[in-house]
C-alpha cells in the first residue's frame, strides 16, 4: 500500500477560517480501511457487511480500490459531485458520504445524496448506491438510500473497531479511536440541563430526529422538521400527510415538556377521540393542551430526562413513553381524519 496518511491530512491543514474535520476524518478511516485490506484482515468483511451493506469476501481482497474526493461531472444537473469515499469491487462501485457537524448540501431540487445517485459510471462499472457515515442523523430526500442499511454513525464504526483485538498495527487503530472519543464520536450524547437551561441545543434535535424516525420506521411513517423561533419539534406523516407533531413549545420555566399533538382540526378532537375509543386504545387524559389549544395526546418531562444517567436509558425512557401513549394509532386515526380534508395543515 501507499504509505500517504500524513501527505493526505496535510491537504486538509487547518487555517484561520476553516477546520476541514470531515476531510481529515476521512483520509484517517480510509487509511485504516486500506492497512486492513493490505494485512488481508477478515476484520475488514464484518465491516463492510454489518455495517455499510457492501458485499465483501475474501476473494476480494485483490479486486478491492478505495480512492476520496474523487470528481465526477453530473451533466443532467449541470455540477460537480465529489463523494468522500469510492470504494470499488471488480466493477461495482460504492459511495460514502461522510458527515461529523455538517448536514446534507441542498441543490435546488435534490440533495448531496440524490447527486451522488446519478454519477454515470464508464461500462462495466456499475454505481451501487450511496451510504453515510455520519455523527448525527441526516435526512435525504433519496427513495433509494436504504435507512435502514446504508445509514451508518460513527459511534457503530466505534464500537466495531474498539471490540477487535490487533497484533499489529495496534498503534494507529488505538490512535484512531482516540481521535473519534475526543470528537465525541465514540457514543450517543445523552441529554443534559444545567441552571442556564439545555446544555446542548444539538443534543435535544439529535435525540427526537433519531428516536421519532426509528418509531417512523417501524410505523411506515416519516419525519419532517416543524419549528421556529417559539417552538421546536417534528411533524410525523403517513403518505405524506403531517398526522402529529412531538416537540417542545418556548417556555421560561425550568421544567419544559415533549408533548405530543395531533395535526387535526381543533374542532375534530372529539371525533379523534371517539375512533380511538371505538378501537379500545386506552388514550391517557392528562387534561393538558399545547400552547395553540390543541389536545395533547402525549408529554414527558425534557428536565426528567436530562435526569437520567446513560444516553441508552433516555432513549428507552422516551420509547417506552411512546408506546405507552399509543403514539402510532394516534397517526393512524389522525389521518383518517386528515385525509378527508381538501387541504392538509
Amino acid at each position: 500500500m501507499d504509505y500517504d496518511l500524513f501527505i493526505n491530512l496535510f491537504k486538509y491543514k487547518a487555517t484561520e477560517k476553516n477546520t476541514p474535520l470531515e476531510n481529515y476524518l476521512t483520509e484517517l478511516f480510509v487509511y485504516v480501511l486500506k492497512i486492513l485490506i493490505d494485512k488481508k484482515n477478515e476484520k475488514i468483511i464484518e465491516l463492510f457487511k454489518k455495517h455499510f451493506d457492501i458485499p465483501f469476501c475474501e476473494d476480494d481482497f485483490e479486486k478491492i480500490n478505495i480512492e476520496t474526493q474523487h470528481e465526477y461531472w453530473i451533466e443532467e444537473k449541470k455540477r460537480f459531485a465529489r463523494p468522500d469515499i469510492q470504494i470499488s469491487i471488480n466493477n461495482d462501485v460504492y459511495f460514502i458520504e461522510v458527515k461529523v457537524e455538517s448536514e446534507l448540501n441542498q441543490y435546488e431540487d435534490i440533495d448531496q445524496i440524490q447527486l451522488y445517485e446519478l454519477i454515470e459510471l464508464p461500462f462495466p462499472q456499475k454505481n451501487k448506491g450511496v451510504r453515510t457515515l455520519t455523527k448525527y442523523e441526516i435526512n435525504t430526500k433519496s427513495k433509494k438510500f436504504n435507512i435502514n442499511k446504508h445509514k451508518v454513525f460513527w459511534r457503530q464504526i466505534y464500537k466495531l473497531i474498539n471490540k477487535w483485538k490487533f497484533n499489529t498495527d495496534k498503534l494507529l487503530i488505538d490512535n484512531f479511536l482516540k481521535f473519534l472519543e475526543d470528537n465525541n464520536m465514540c457514543k450517543q450524547e445523552r441529554l443534559s440541563i444545567s441552571a442556564n437551561g439545555l446544555d446542548n441545543f444539538y443534543s435535544l434535535y439529535n435525540f427526537l430526529f433519531e428516536n421519532l424516525s426509528n418509531f417512523a420506521r417501524k410505523n411506515s411513517f416519516t419525519v419532517v422538521f416543524e419549528g421556529s423561533k417559539d417552538y421546536f419539534g417534528f411533524y410525523i406523516k403517513k403518505n405524506n400527510k403531517a398526522c402529529i407533531w412531538v416537540g417542545c413549545y418556548r417556555d421560561k420555566s425550568k421544567n419544559i415538556n415533549i408533548i405530543v399533538e395531533s395535526n387535526i382540526n381543533i374542532e375534530d378532537t372529539t371525533k379523534l377521540q371517539k375512533q380511538l375509543n371505538r378501537k379500545n386504545i386506552p388514550i391517557i387524559d392528562n387534561g393538558f393542551s399545547s400552547f395553540n389549544g390543541a389536545k395533547c395526546f402525549g408529554k414527558i418531562s425534557l428536565l426528567d430526562l436530562s435526569k437520567i444517567e446513560t444516553y441508552e436509558l433516555q432513549e428507552e425512557k422516551f420509547n417506552n413513553w411512546l408506546n405507552d401513549n399509543f403514539i402510532a394509532d394516534v397517526v393512524n386515526e389522525s389521518y383518517k381524519i386528515i385525509g378527508k380534508y381538501k387541504k392538509n395543515k
